[in-house]
């Protein structure tokens, strides 16, 4: 009886705290506190629902960064968010040969449409223009350092960049990328 308790007391409060991170409920309560004209409440409900959101999406897009690809493995995966921009980030190892992949992302249809605009600048000005998974790409390779930046049709930006991998590395790496599955979702 003693550890039913503790056992007993440990699942009520985590159903809890789970019922505190579902978005759908948070939404609801927002609704709900706005009618009640708690208008302070239902803003910090809704700030709190599309947190949730976020992080939901942010763990979506997140497990397109696979463990291994094309016998490199991945490092540990890096999230940042600032100023409507989110970045996820992963670096991936083969022997001695390292390739850094940078997702770069808007919260909203105004940053998606100037990351595109900035992708579509920076791949006219590039001369070696290629195709990853049917998305425009710019290929540059200069002193030893590989850079490639896929445009997503969703309005992200994906870079491969190394200074240790060849050119032909970094490209074969980015087609064994789930590119096209990834922009895909992140439309959805």
């Amino acid at each position: 009886m003693k550890l039913l308790l503790p056992l007993l007391l440990c699942t009520i409060t985590l159903n809890t705290m789970a019922n505190d991170e579902d978005p759908a409920k948070l939404c609801k309560n927002a609704a709900s506190l706005f009618e009640s004209g708690d208008i302070e409440g239902a803003l910090e409900e809704a700030r709190w629902c599309v947190t949730q959101l976020e992080q939901l999406k942010n763990n979506q897009i997140s497990s397109f960064f696979k463990d291994k690809i094309n016998n490199f493995s991945g490092n540990e995966l890096s999230h940042q968010s600032a100023m409507g921009m989110n970045i996820i980030e992963r670096e991936y190892h083969h022997n001695d040969q390292y390739i850094q992949v940078t997702l770069t992302t808007g919260n909203t249809g105004a940053a998606a449409s100037a990351f595109a605009a900035l992708a579509q600048f920076g791949m006219t000005s590039s001369n070696n223009k290629v195709r990853i998974q049917r998305r425009n790409a710019s290929l540059e390779h200069t002193d030893g350092s590989t850079k490639l930046t896929v445009s997503l049709k969703s309005g992200g930006m994906l870079a491969f960049e190394s200074n240790s991998a060849n050119k032909d590395a970094v490209l074969a790496f980015a087609k064994s990328f789930p590119v096209k599955a990834l922009d895909n979702n992140m439309m959805e």
